[in-house]
């Protein structure tokens, strides 16, 4: 247990994992150094950093990892490395995919695509990784990920281990015209995933509909929108947090959240859609796969709104060493094929190569690699 008084070397030095959401103040701790003096450095609540601290102690402490055991998983001579983590719905027949791939190309491939019980394993290995000689060639990752954090960025990326020209040059028109291209090639999108806003009409709502994601923040959707999210781990709202505090700021945020009744896991928002009932909202904000969930009865009763905006995305993304042989060019390369492209697609993720998002909206928000490397997560995520 910490409290406010607890020295922040004491909590690096009992839980080393804790240096990634740590990461941007690093510069500021000293020997005594406690939790409310930084908390009062950083102007912010000792609450706030306290519970963002015990959220990646008990991380660690759940999902302890075995450095070492990891690295002989992770790194394998004579192999092509790719590891990560990609949509859970399309993960089975991705990695089947590229085992074909690599068997008929006669590539010794070493693939570690991490399900949901193992993931935080790995997370934990990459907060505590400092040589790029115990990374695989090829990362694979969605949304905002570890590979994303300020301390992966600045140790791996920024530093050019995980910068390699473009392997594939064809992406669709609205992806290249919003930015998804990396020009610093450091990150190489190959799929896209929208957020949506669903209309239930089943719930009387007097008020126009938005016509842009800005306007959700408005007073008059006050106590109609239904985020998708958890009530205290919100990985998935933090994509729209993240998109409106790169356009609006907190203010805007906290705008937003008083507008939103409630947060639910999309299966019970897919669940309580046309039924009208005390769970349900006339509003609701989640990915566009989820969408394809919705209830054959129900589908009549709610429409996705098309956003003059376009709709706000992440992407499937994966980083190549500077270093990648021949054979792993050639299953970086097999990301961007039809086979690939065919399975995403029929779970709902755009290809990067498709002319359109899945939601069939003209145009799409992309928050910006750039701005991304210098975003201070995961501490932005957590707090």
């Amino acid at each position: 247990m910490i409290d406010i008084k607890t020295k922040i070397k004491q909590i690096l030095q009992q839980t080393p994992g804790c240096e990634e959401f740590l990461y941007p103040f690093l510069d500021k701790i000293q020997d005594d150094t406690s939790l409310i003096s930084l908390a009062t450095m950083l102007d912010i609540p000792a609450s706030i950093l306290q519970y963002g601290l015990e959220r990646s102690i008990k991380r660690e402490e759940q999902n302890s990892c075995n450095y070492q055991q990891m690295r002989e998983r992770l790194i394998k001579l004579g192999h092509v490395n790719i590891a990560g983590f990609v949509n859970f719905l399309w993960q089975n027949e991705f990695v089947y995919e590229m085992k074909s791939k690599s068997e008929k190309s006669g590539i010794k491939l070493n693939l570690n695509i991490f399900p949901k019980h193992s993931k935080e394993q790995f997370h934990n290995y990459i907060s505590l990784c400092t040589s790029p000689d115990d990374l695989p060639e090829i990362l694979i990752g969605k949304g905002f990920s570890s590979f994303m954090s300020q301390r992966f960025v600045d140790k791996f990326v920024k530093t050019g281990s995980y910068s390699h020209p473009p392997v594939f040059d064809k992406t669709g028109r609205v992806f290249a015209k919003a930015g998804l291209q990396d020009s610093q090639h450091d990150y190489h999108p190959f799929g896209v995933e929208e957020m949506v806003m669903i209309h239930d009409k089943t719930i009387p709502f007097s008020e126009e509909l938005p016509k842009t994601w800005i306007s959700v923040l408005e007073p008059k959707y006050a106590n109609a929108i239904m985020q998708m999210g958890k009530a205290k781990r919100d990985h998935f709202g933090f994509n729209m947090m993240l998109y409106l505090y790169t356009k609006v700021g907190r203010e805007g945020i906290e705008q937003y959240a008083s507008n939103v009744k409630n947060k639910q896991h999309f299966s019970y928002i897919i669940k309580n859609m046309a039924r009208n009932n005390g769970d349900s909202a006339p509003i609701n904000i989640v990915h566009q796969f989820a969408g394809r969930f919705i209830r054959s009865d129900a589908l009549e009763k709610t429409e996705v709104i098309t956003a003059k905006d376009g709709n706000p995305c992440v992407c499937i993304f994966f980083l190549m060493k500077n270093s990648l042989c021949d054979h792993g060019i050639e299953m970086a390369r097999h990301l961007y094929s039809p086979q690939i492209k065919s399975i995403m697609e029929k779970w709902g993720t755009a290809h990067i190569t498709s002319e359109l998002p899945t939601s069939g909206n003209p145009k799409i928000q992309w928050v910006g690699w750039n701005k991304i490397k210098e975003l201070p997560l995961p501490y932005l995520k957590k707090n």
